[in-house]
């Protein structure tokens, strides 16, 4: 059940990042410079007039692909500095304020993608998580640790409610609690069958730090305790320490 749920959930991030449709605003400057490329070290080979429309195609570190729409027989596509969409509205009127990865951009963010490396019990880690964001303080996690030992693979899934300290400050203390499962298959060379997989479902607690680095990017390092509840109704407590990184939308 929870790996179909944070299979679902993984699925929803990929759809949200690329179901984006391209954006059609009108300049309101008297004139927007195109480059040839996504840096002011390529050339300005057009000019966009006061009136022109464009169609907004995709962004690059800071920088946006257009095309103009000003006649069909000529479209011209370049790019434009991302300061230069504040100068453009919508069909609305309204003027486009482009998401640039600030602190501010993050404290009204929807969504999370985390990675990170570290160690299970002594064992080298890897660990994806797609979040949902609730509030300015809560978040929703889903949740997959690998960890590929010498005697046994883990894979853990877990689904967990995140806690921001202060959600404001750059840098800020976090808690998170959650349950999940955990899959263990031994070597094959170890066991008989080769094919022995021990399922538990375990109960995980969080305690980390996040940090705003720069441009849409957050810096994690985390402690994880995890309480797994074996078959023979006894518990087995894992620790987990982490280190990774964040993007958000």
């Amino acid at each position: 059940m929870y790996r179909s749920v944070a299979l679902l959930l993984v699925l929803y991030f990929c759809a949200f990042i690329a179901s984006a449709d391209e954006l059609r605003v009108t300049v309101t400057s008297p004139y927007i410079n195109v480059h040839s490329g996504p840096a002011d070290e390529f050339p300005v080979f057009y000019v966009l007039s006061k009136g022109d429309e464009i169609d907004i195609l995709k962004a690059r570190t800071g920088w946006y692909k257009i095309r103009s729409v000003a006649s069909p027989k000529r479209q011209i596509e370049g790019w434009i500095f991302r300061e230069a969409l504040t100068a453009t509205v919508l069909k609305d009127g309204l003027a486009l304020k482009p998401a640039s990865g600030s602190f501010d951009d993050y404290l009204t963010r929807h969504a999370e993608f985390t990675v990170m490396g570290g160690v299970l019990d002594n064992t080298a880690a890897l660990s994806a998580t797609g979040t949902w964001v609730w509030t300015k303080n809560l978040a929703v996690d889903a949740n997959y640790t690998q960890a590929l030992g010498d005697f046994s693979d883990n894979k853990l899934w877990s689904v967990r409610m995140r806690h921001t300290v202060f959600p404001a400050w750059k840098i800020s203390p976090y808690l998170a609690l959650g349950t999940g499962e955990i899959r263990t298959k031994p070597k094959a060379n170890l066991v008989q069958s080769g094919d022995e997989v021990r399922k538990s479902n375990h109960y995980e607690l969080g305690v980390g730090v996040r940090y705003y680095l720069s441009d849409g990017v957050l810096v994690k390092a985390e402690y994880r305790s995890v309480l797994a509840l074996t078959d023979r109704d006894e518990q087995a407590r894992l620790d987990q320490w982490l280190v990774g990184a964040s993007v958000f939308f």
